[in-house]
């Protein structure tokens, strides 16, 4: 289980965080025979084809060289081929012979901090508005370089060598051993600021009800999910840190037929002893109703773009029922159930609670339909051993 669950972190949650990588030209790509994974906090997975219905093939280590014998874009990505049915995203490898050196071994930083919230990991942020996390997290103790710092309306905000944001209240400054420094367990409030325009204080909003007080943005599900592998549960996002107002998209019957009808997958019939309940069976209709919509991190579009934790929220939005935007407040939003007394309409999670990276809506039958992760699209899925929920909530 625990390397299954390093293998997803290469593969998923890591993926997300090496998109502002994604600036490397298709041209410079085919011009070079070599390359060196640039990758420095784990493995990097091979997947045995670009397209949706991947799977793992090997793994590569940090600075490993390797030889770039094509390229495809798939999605408006770059991807190299390595061998045959071998294929690795551009984000991950270093087009070239020079050999890619982590950001920690820059030496001209001399300031750094350590995250000091014990009660679940520190989000990253792409800026001090707290808007838009990186897909990067501090878990306590861990140490980073200091590249840049500001001070606004009261709060300091510290710029890592990643180029993301964290707030001074959940790290200490340039004492990596937190030498005679108190753990924060009860995360502080945070006022984002926007960097061009003026903004109003927002309080940070109660802690979900889980064990560990930490909502966190949820990383995408493994490409094939009959072969899936299971991700570690070791990141949550503070919940103080204010999510951004959300804005409700809503789809017309028209552009919702228009959905389902490119889309190869269609929708599967709920064959269940238990039958959904009215508010129940909006949620399933809504998230149906989604089936080919692509993957879009952070997306909250329907018809146009959403992530896992998008299309739940979506889905309920459609009953009337209002939830919070990332899964692990999403984890605090009804009961907890028993993954064996499971009813249409129950958001499964996977992950830790407080901790949890995915989530899905459970629609009767084994079966349940959710976003997996970038390149494929909303669908259904059938739960099985190879990416087996960790819990479920009722809602409804």
């Amino acid at each position: 289980m625990k390397k299954q669950k390093m293998t997803y972190l290469s593969s998923g949650m890591v993926g997300l965080a090496g998109l502002v990588l994604m600036g490397l030209q298709t041209n410079d790509a085919q011009a070079a025979t070599n390359g060196t994974v640039n990758y420095a906090d784990g493995a990097t997975t091979v997947w045995t084809s670009p397209e949706v219905g991947q799977k793992p093939a090997r793994y590569l280590a940090t600075n490993q060289q390797v030889t770039i014998q094509d390229t495809k874009q798939v999605y408006g990505q770059t991807w190299y081929k390595l061998g045959n049915d071998e294929w690795v995203s551009s984000q991950f490898i270093t087009a070239g012979d020079a050999t890619a050196q982590p950001a920690a071994t820059t030496t001209a930083v001399k300031n750094t901090v350590t995250a000091n919230f014990q009660s679940g990991a520190t989000t990253v942020w792409a800026d001090t508005t707290a808007a838009q996390p990186t897909g990067e997290y501090l878990t306590y103790g861990t140490t980073k370089n200091v590249i840049d710092q500001k001070d606004l309306n009261g709060t300091t905000w510290y710029q890592l060598e990643s180029k993301g944001w964290v707030p001074a209240s959940y790290v200490v400054l340039n004492n990596p051993n937190l030498d005679g420094v108190t753990p924060i367990t009860n995360a502080p409030a945070v006022t984002p600021v926007a960097a061009t325009t003026t903004t109003t204080e927002v309080q940070a909003p109660a802690a979900p009800q889980a064990t560990t007080p930490a909502p966190a943005t949820e990383t995408p599900a493994p490409a094939a999910t009959t072969e899936a592998t299971t991700p570690a549960a070791t990141t949550s996002t503070p919940a103080a840190i204010t999510q951004p107002a959300q804005t409700q998209t809503t789809t017309t019957q028209s552009s919702q037929q228009t959905t389902q009808a490119t889309t190869t997958q269609q929708a599967p019939q709920t064959n269940t002893t238990t039958k959904a309940s009215g508010n129940a069976q909006t949620v399933i209709n809504a998230a149906l109703s989604q089936i080919g919509t692509p993957y879009v991190w952070g997306g909250t579009t329907p018809g146009v773009g959403l992530d896992c934790s998008g299309l739940v929220q979506y889905a309920y939005a459609q009953a009337g029922v209002s939830l919070k935007r990332v899964t692990t407040a999403q984890e605090g939003a009804g009961q907890r159930v028993s993954l064996d007394n499971l009813q249409p309409g129950d958001i499964l999670f996977w992950g830790g609670a407080g901790a949890s990276y995915h989530d899905a809506i459970y629609i009767g039958g084994g079966q349940y339909v959710h976003a997996p992760q970038p390149g494929e699209s909303v669908k259904t899925a059938s739960i099985s051993s190879y990416f087996m929920p960790s819990f479920a909530v009722r809602v409804l």
